[in-house]
């Protein structure tokens, strides 16, 4: 019976994407003109050792108006680990993708329509805690870099059992070794 309980524990843990999603507090600064919005999701996964960090449906709000841009994706970025904090840059150009939240449609977004864009993000992650800088230069096309600084936390995961804020086969090791009295 234990056995048939550790394989699907560690069935369950292992079909489980190494992924953390935080909810932001986003500042975006254009020609020294600032605007904020809350409840902006940022997503980071690690795949192979490397990090990708996605701002999925990015918008620019200014005088009440929004600009629908889409999403802020870079992808294979190796992260440096020190002091607890994991940090990643990346600084090369990007190409913006059309995003999907329902309140706009498909030629709504102006990111596509940029071609590549070039970045600067420094990212630094620990836990639940989140915080990130993106340059976006501009300056070629519209004489201006837009600065967004992202602040944000993620939920506590469900299934992280040793609290190393990843669910995964550590996870599962840990109910093993409960399960058989270790």
């Amino acid at each position: 019976m234990k056995k048939i309980i550790a394989m699907l524990a560690a069935v369950s843990c292992s079909l489980a994407l190494s992924a953390t999603s935080y909810m932001c507090h986003l500042k975006v600064v254009i020609n020294d003109v600032a605007t904020e919005q809350d409840q902006v999701q940022v997503d980071v996964t690690k795949e192979n050792g490397a990090y990708n960090l996605s701002l999925k449906n990015f918008c620019l709000v200014a005088d009440g108006v929004t600009l629908p841009v889409g999403n802020i994706s870079v992808e294979g970025v190796e992260g440096v680990n020190e002091y607890g904090y994991t940090t990643i840059t990346f600084n090369a150009p990007i190409n913006i993708t059309a995003g999907d939240d329902p309140n706009y449609g498909e030629g709504d977004w102006t990111g596509p329509l940029l071609g590549e864009v070039p970045i600067d993000l420094t990212a630094r992650f620990i836990g639940t805690a989140l915080d990130a800088n993106i340059d976006i230069d501009m300056v070629a096309m519209l004489g201006q870099v837009i600065k967004v600084s992202i602040f944000g936390v993620a939920p506590v995961l469900k299934g992280d059992v040793n609290n190393d804020n990843e669910v995964n086969i550590a996870d599962v090791n840990a109910v093993i070794d409960v399960i058989l009295g270790n």
